[in-house]
């Protein structure tokens, strides 16, 4: 394996990833809960009924290829596209890089129609929810993967809800790529400051054990008690002077929890930071460009480099609104004036008001309020710059349609005074579904 031997190679890493604008992408990824459609429990990953056995049909019917550890599917892969699992058996479309959200939406449409088509009505939903909604982690198989199986030792003594976040929340994330550093550490830095606000506009994890649990998005609340060393926001890639240096200086001092030689995982279990590794080496290992990847696929901050831009913060969401999610992003991110307006909006808010932001939405989502200005009132203006700024980005289908199109959902429901999946949920909960748990699932299913 080639050797990393300084801080500049690590640097390389983002750099070799720049790509001109005609050349930018979205990919989506995209989990999902497969649950018992009567008893919302957790479907388990074994079993004749159990998500291996349907992933081992999708493989057959579809024409995906299985991925294997241990002798057990755990994945699919087809050309650029992946079916991974998460802990606890989430299902999650990792999709190929798209030129438009109307490649995007075809690819989702035709992953649901393929789920649609192998899932017996009576023995698998696939719900659109950002919490498992009745199994508690300890009732849900782990995962037989060695990646998670080190995680599931780990991060309980990080923080209180490491083994909740690992097997009952799904989520929705937007990869985007860069021209230059200067153009990845402005997105960077404007996907931190929007994470607040997009947590709270696609909060939807308000059940839970089979009822409402207090919070609008407690998958939010989750991970702000999972590990908040590799969690959150990057303080220092606030400032306008920041640098990929910056993000490489951060990854170097955060515990690393494994690594991968001839197929075997190695259980670092944090003993050492990234930085320690590069300098000393770890049981005899070196550090080679597969441990720093997978390094830093064990940051889980709000936004991170991987070293494409990621974008997360989002409940998985009801059925109608996923597209809307790529829409938002891509509509600001990728269009320079629509990112100034939104920079303008949210970038003079301190480190005290972000932090306290963060706090509250789980809980108030988008009535929660900076500077006296409720989230909801910059929430609007946020969508319609993205919607502009989609407009300006000018690609069409076949129909004629611009990628405005799929915000339409989600500018439909703030014209008439809605704010959050949750808040509907739970309005519904307390109404015309009187607490019954089949009506949220016939709801969220896909």
């Amino acid at each position: 394996m080639p050797s990393v031997d300084s801080h500049e190679d690590l640097e390389r890493f983002f750099l070799n990833a720049l790509k001109p604008r005609e050349r930018w992408r979205v990919g989506m990824e995209f989990e999902k809960f497969g649950v018992h459609p009567d008893t919302g429990e957790a479907v388990p990953f074994s079993g004749p009924d159990g998500v291996e056995s349907f992933l081992k049909r999708m493989a057959d019917r579809f024409h995906w290829s299985p991925l294997e550890e241990g002798g057990r599917v755990i994945g699919l892969e087809r050309q650029e596209s992946r079916i991974t699992l998460e802990p606890g058996a989430q299902l999650e479309l990792s999709g190929a890089p798209h030129a438009t959200l109307h490649e995007l939406a075809r690819e989702i449409a035709s992953h649901l129609a393929e789920l649609r088509e192998l899932t017996d009505p009576g023995q698998i939903a696939w719900l659109g929810s950002g919490s498992q909604p009745v199994s508690q982690w300890h009732e849900i198989e782990l995962l037989p993967k060695e990646r998670y199986h080190i995680m599931n030792r780990y991060l309980p003594l990080q923080g209180e809800l490491g083994t909740t976040m690992m097997r009952t929340t799904a989520a929705l994330q937007l990869n985007l790529d860069y021209e230059s550093e200067a153009d990845a550490m402005e997105k960077f830095r404007l996907a931190m400051a929007l994470s607040p606000l997009v947590t709270a506009l696609y909060a939807n994890s308000a059940i839970s054990g089979g009822r409402p649990n207090g919070f609008l998005s407690r998958r939010a609340y989750i991970w702000q008690r999972t590990d908040p060393r590799r969690c959150g926001f990057i303080e220092k890639l606030y400032q306008p002077d920041a640098r990929f240096r910056d993000y490489v200086d951060y990854a170097l001092d955060i515990p690393m929890i494994f690594l991968v030689r001839d197929g075997r995982w190695v259980d670092v279990d944090g003993a050492v930071t990234f930085r320690q590794y590069l300098d000393a080496g770890f049981h005899g290992y070196r550090a080679c460009w597969e441990d720093w990847e997978l390094h830093l696929s064990g940051i889980f901050t709000e936004a991170r480099f991987k070293p494409y831009v990621e974008v997360r913060g989002a409940d998985c969401t009801p059925p109608d609104l996923v597209m809307t999610f790529p829409a938002l992003v891509k509509g600001i991110l990728y269009d320079p004036e629509a990112r100034r307006q939104t920079w303008d909006l949210v970038g003079s808010w301190g480190t005290i008001e972000r932090q306290a932001l963060f706090v509250t939405i789980s809980r108030k989502g988008p009535r929660s309020t900076v500077r006296g200005v409720r989230l909801l009132d910059r929430l609007r203006e946020i969508v319609r710059i993205s919607r502009e700024g989609l407009a300006r980005q000018g690609a069409y289908d076949a129909r004629g349609r611009d990628e405005t199109v799929y915000l339409e959902p989600l500018l439909e429901r703030l014209e008439r005074g809605w704010d959050c999946p949750a808040r509907e949920v739970l309005s519904l909960w307390n109404g015309a579904w009187n607490g019954d748990l089949r009506r949220f699932i016939a709801y969220s299913r896909f």
